[in-house]
């Protein structure tokens, strides 16, 4: 059923719908001036030959409905877009020719090079008395350009007033001239708005319908199968997509209340072990407080009430005692006494029968045994200081008056010979150290060649390695030149030579020019050892290579050999090796002789023996450094290394004779000490003969021992009663002896007993001053039970000293557990306070003493704050999330219904209209939903399967069970959404990809065409019967039955996108198509237009003269002629615009068009 049928209104063609019914063109390609164009509401075909202007009048009809359209879109795609079209707004302005040879370039040729305006108006008529003209102005000034078009568009309820532009165009045009001379219209400056209007006026209501409308008019065709047309030109985009994006907001938020809750119960896990470490630190301080109360005072005064029970049992022990001693001292006091009275009786027997001499004698012989032994130390002494000396004189009175003279002046002889033995000790001990020295400096110099291979100075590789460590620069990238270069095979006698005329050269430190700056910031900002030179290897030597090319045969660079010429060429080296030869060849230009004679001859030189000649007036010679271990010239230190392990040896050997020669010169220094002071000691003792020998004092024991031997041979008689005496004396002696033993201690245990009982009464003062508490009583004997009774203050005393070391080991043990607590509490705060904000501590801060704070802050999280995230996080999952999920799954289904039935009623129309001879079309639409769009159906809804469980019985413990659902199965549900809204919302290709196939329910659709074509039966009786076939795409159709089956298609889907499935017919009804049907016969043309026309459109065709026969189909024909001599096109007889004065013609077309009316 076909629109015209439908809205039946006298002879009118679908009077309601808005159709094309006039164009107007000013000064718009080779369109000069202003032109008018009437079109038929039947259609009309607008003709002519190739190259007038009809693709030039469409594109200017595009710059209303588009504000960058494609020029020449139909000519485009005929070429394949293999040909790009230049024509802009701009060159069609300026009404450009072509381009002319300027010279040896070209310009650009224009018909309107001045200042100008352009216009294209389009007037809409719906038949029903309601008009609507969208107009499009531009204006361009005198030398502009492309980005100097003005543009503005205007919207009226009458065709465009020219004349009244032309009365502004002398200036630019502007919104406020333009509100002027049409103040009922609307005026515009952007076309978005202005295409919203105008869109809302002519029924244009989908996005995709003017795009749609341009695919048409180029004649691009379906641009593959049926189904990437729909879906890619004709359906809108789905609802679900922007739905995502709610889904994908929404979730968001629902992602931040999870980071919060995330964040509270992080902060409820970091704060989980304060109040158990809060508790085991409060009663680490308890413990420590009380084990520091037990180990002070209270630990004093319980000792001290131990001490009295201990002063006490001592005491009564000491008691004990005395009295057990006073007796033992009384009954021997008694034994003396007798023994006394005895001794007395006998040695008064014995005096009166003479025995008092005997007496006398015998202590006169005790004595001088005494005095001859006192006398025999004397003169040993004596003797030793004799033979110390070194006095070898005869022991007489006469000697030992000759020791004095002798001692003296051998003491004056031997000053002399003293100094000089200490000046070579001096000398020999230096001598030590300076082997000692020497040996260590040379043990140094062999570890250090035994670590590296170089034979540069340590000075100069410790300072290379400083700059490595510093820079981060290899060292192996900054060698010095020395390690570089060494003599050739057969040129090792010029060693020492290139040794002294290379050496500055050799401990040049040669760095690559890319670490240059690096290495001489580091030496600008520290201090170096001795000197160092640094050189840019990477600057070219000007000259170098001339110079190394014309080295002649025995000059100095030729007797030498480059680390890079030894082995494999390393990178690293090769460009410093390079230098090198290039800077010795050039600066260091020797001819090397052996005679020195030939230097005379030369202007410079090196001789054999190391002088170097460095011009004719100047000859040097650097002997610093020539001994062989100074040498610096070399890959590599073996050689150095066998000579300083020799040196070492060589040293070690010199230093064990310096050390025995020091100590030989010591011992002689001591000898020759101890000689001096025993000269002075002999020369200075003034005692006589007597006082020193031991003879005088022998002869006089002599003599009274022959006294003694006299006086017992005259009174032998006496010798019974002496014997007796003596015995009983001995018996005395013991007797007493034993007495005072026991009066000793009789009176050391008195003194300990009165000590003891003053400690005593001390003790128990004190202990009534300052008694022990009963808990420190009962807390303290535990550590003093199981040690045994102790008797004694000093058994007390140790176990004192244990249980205080053990309360003390107990304090320190709390102590650092409190410690500990409190510093894994400190750490716990920080790194609470460091990841959720210091203003959680601006109050109390972090410290031990913020424990009650941060406890409390963990009980309110655990009691308020965590549950209210919790019951937030899980009421927005099951209330808004659900929500916006399970709105998403209904617009995938609602989406793909909608298409459904948006696209179905055309084939009502398609079936009213022949596609062959007996057959029609009819859209097929068949759901193909992609793997990926299931499975995201299906993990939306096992995520959500508590709000999607059938209502029953259950429905009631389902809901409760929603509301009670675990945590791990809320968060698995939670992570398992979470996933799918990150890729959602992703921006990778991968992602968005995905995103399209789940969510683009155009692709979920496949839309193909089937033809049913009535077939006549076999037989005369047979009736006919109706045979279907499928058309997804025209590849195996020909290009007029592409044209054709397009033309059905795209009717279809124009009206689709302008709403005919919602309200029967279509508001805006104009179809422009350039090119049209050029490939198809009049019959597949006309069965195209015929198509077109049961859906309700007007056809504005643009062909070619050898179509004219399509006219049929319409209702006129406009040709557009152009003048071939001004290059102008034309559809008006008579100018339009009144002419300025002396303007005549301005805007007078020169080409004579032919408007044909047919019906």
């Amino acid at each position: 059923m076909s629109i015209a049928s439908m809205l039946p209104m006298g002879d009118v063609t679908n009077p309601g719908q808005m159709r094309l019914a006039l164009v107007q063109v000013v000064n718009w390609g080779t369109f000069h001036g202003a032109h008018t164009m009437r079109v038929d509401r039947n259609g009309t075909l607008l003709t002519g030959n190739s190259g007038v202007g009809k693709s030039t009048l469409f594109d200017a009809m595009l710059r209303v409905f588009d504000a960058r359209p494609r020029s020449n879109e139909a000519a485009a795609q005929r070429a394949g877009g293999a040909v790009e079209d230049k024509r802009t707004t701009f060159t069609y302005m300026r009404g450009k020719v072509g381009d002319k040879a300027v010279g040896e370039g070209s310009a650009s040729a224009f018909q309107r090079p001045g200042a100008t305006w352009s216009a294209v108006a389009l007037t809409f008529d719906n038949a029903a008395g309601t008009q609507v003209t969208v107009s499009a102005l531009f204006d361009l000034p005198k030398n502009g350009t492309e980005s100097s078009v003005g543009r503005f568009y205007v919207m009226d309820n009458k065709p465009l007033d020219l004349t009244a532009i032309e009365g502004i165009a002398d200036k630019r045009f502007t919104k406020s001239a333009l509100d002027v001379i049409f103040p009922d219209a609307q005026i515009f400056d952007v076309h978005k708005a202005f295409a919203e209007r105008f869109r809302r006026l002519l029924g244009i209501s989908s996005d995709q319908a003017l795009p749609l409308l341009r695919v048409i008019q180029a004649g691009k065709g379906l641009g593959g199968s049926v189904n990437t047309f729909f879906r890619d030109q004709v359906l809108d985009a789905p609802a679900t997509l922007a739905a995502a994006d709610d889904v994908v907001e929404e979730f968001s938020n629902l992602m931040s209340i999870r980071q919060r809750l995330e964040d509270v119960r992080q902060q409820r896990d970091q704060l989980a072990p304060v109040p158990g470490l809060n508790k085991e630190y409060a009663q680490a301080l308890l413990d420590a407080n009380r084990l520091r109360e037990l180990s002070g005072e209270e630990f004093e005064a319980y000792k001290l009430q131990l001490a009295v029970t201990v002063h006490g049992k001592t005491l009564a022990r000491l008691k004990e005692l005395a009295q057990a001693r006073a007796g033992d001292l009384a009954a021997e006091r008694a034994v003396r006494d007798g023994f006394a009275k005895e001794l007395r009786q006998l040695e008064g027997e014995y005096n009166n029968q003479g025995g008092n001499a005997i007496s006398a004698i015998e202590q006169s012989l005790e004595n001088a045994r005494v005095g001859l032994k006192l006398r025999q130390e004397v003169e040993e002494a004596t003797r030793k200081a004799l033979s110390d000396a070194g006095l070898d004189l005869q022991w007489s009175a006469a000697g030992w008056e000759q020791a004095h003279a002798h001692a003296a002046a051998r003491s004056a002889e031997l000053q002399d010979d003293s100094e000089a033995l200490r000046e070579l000790r001096f000398e020999a001990f230096d001598g030590h150290a300076t082997k000692k020295r020497e040996l260590a400096a040379a043990q140094q110099e062999l570890l250090s060649l035994k670590t590296r291979k170089s034979l540069l100075p340590p000075a100069s590789i410790e300072n290379r390695s400083a700059i490595a460590a510093a820079t981060g620069v290899p060292e192996e990238h900054m060698p010095f030149g020395g390690e570089l270069i060494d003599l050739a095979e057969d040129q090792e006698q010029w060693r020492p030579a290139a040794e002294r005329a290379l050496r500055s050269l050799a401990t040049t430190l040669l760095v690559p020019g890319e670490h240059f700056g690096a290495v001489t910031r580091y030496l600008n900002d520290h201090s170096v050892r001795g000197a160092l030179r640094a050189v840019d290897v990477s600057k070219p030597l000007a000259g170098g290579a001339l110079a190394l090319e014309d080295a002649a045969a025995g000059d100095l660079v030729t007797k030498l050999r480059f680390l890079a010429d030894a082995g494999p060429r390393q990178e690293g080296l090769a460009e410093a090796s390079a230098w090198l030869r290039e800077r010795i060849a050039l600066d260091f230009a020797y001819p090397c002789v052996e005679d020195p004679d030939e230097l005379a001859a030369l202007d410079k030189g090196l001789s054999l023996g190391g002088v170097v000649k460095r011009n004719r007036h100047t000859v040097e010679k650097d002997d610093r450094f020539t001994s062989r271990q100074d040498y610096v010239l070399g890959f590599d230190n073996a050689a150095k290394l066998e000579l300083v392990a020799a040196q070492v040896e060589d040293l070690q050997q010199e230093l064990a004779k310096a050390a025995e020669l020091a100590q030989s010169r010591e011992e002689s220094h001591q000898g020759m000490t101890r000689q001096l002071d025993a000269l002075r000691r002999v020369a200075e003792d003034h005692r006589p003969w007597d006082q020193v020998s031991a003879a005088v004092a022998a002869e006089e024991l002599a003599r009274i021992e022959q006294r003694l031997k006299d006086a017992l041979a005259a009174q032998a008689d006496l010798e019974p009663l002496r014997a007796n005496i003596e015995a009983v004396r001995h018996k005395h002696q013991s007797s007493t002896e034993a007495a005072a033993v026991l009066q000793s201690e009789y009176k050391a245990l008195d003194s300990r007993l009165t000590a003891a009982d003053a400690l005593l009464e001390g003790a128990r003062s004190r202990l009534a001053q300052s008694p022990p508490s009963e808990a420190a009583v009962a807390a303290l004997e535990p550590y003093f039970t199981g040690f045994g009774d102790v008797m004694e203050m000093h058994e007390l005393d140790n176990l004192a000293n244990q249980v205080r070391t053990r309360l003390l080991a107990e304090l320190h043990g709390a102590e650092s557990r409190g410690q500990a607590t409190s510093e894994r509490l400190t750490r716990i705060f920080e790194g609470f306070v460091r990841e959720w904000g210091t203003a959680i501590s601006a109050d109390h801060g972090t410290s031990i003493g913020a424990a009650g704070e941060f406890e409390s802050r963990y009980h309110a999280i655990v009691s308020d704050g965590l549950p209210a995230q919790e019951a937030e996080f899980r009421q927005f999952f099951n209330q808004r999330t659900h929500e916006s999920f399970s709105t998403l799954l209904h617009l995938l289904d609602e989406e793909r219904r909608s298409i459904t039935s948006r696209i179905l009623p055309l084939n009502g129309i398609l079936s009213e209209v022949n596609f062959h001879e007996g057959s029609f079309l009819e859209l097929d639409i068949k759901q193909t939903l992609p793997a990926t769009a299931k499975q995201f159906k299906d993990a939306v809804q096992n995520a959500l399967k508590v709000r999607h469980a059938r209502p029953g019985r259950s429905a009631a413990a389902t809901v409760g069970a929603g509301e009670a659902d675990d945590d791990a199965e809320l968060t698995n549900r939670y992570k398992s959404l979470e996933t799918l809204v990150k890729r959602l919302g992703s921006q990778t290709p991968e992602d968005r990809r995905w995103r399209a196939e789940v969510l683009d329910v155009r692709g979920h659709l496949f839309i193909q065409c089937k033809e049913h074509r009535t077939v006549p039966g076999a037989g005369k009786s047979s009736s006919a019967k109706s045979e279907v076939f499928m058309h997804a795409d025209t590849g195996s159709m020909s290009g007029g039955e592409r044209q054709r089956f397009t033309a059905f298609i795209m009717a279809a889907a124009l009206s689709y996108q302008l709403g005919i499935a919602e309200q029967g017919f279509t508001t805006y009804g104009t179809v422009m198509m350039d090119e049209a049907f050029v490939l198809a016969s009049e019959e597949f043309a006309g069965a195209g237009i015929k198509a077109l026309h049961e859906f309700g459109f007007q056809l504005l065709l643009a062909a070619p003269e050898n179509v004219i026969d399509l006219s049929r189909h319409l209702g006129s024909v406009t040709e557009i002629l152009r003048d071939k001599r001004t290059n102008r096109s034309g559809v008006l007889t008579a100018p339009v615009i009144r002419p300025r004065p002396g303007t005549e013609g301005l805007w007078r077309s020169e080409a004579n068009p032919v408007d044909i009316v047919l019906r």
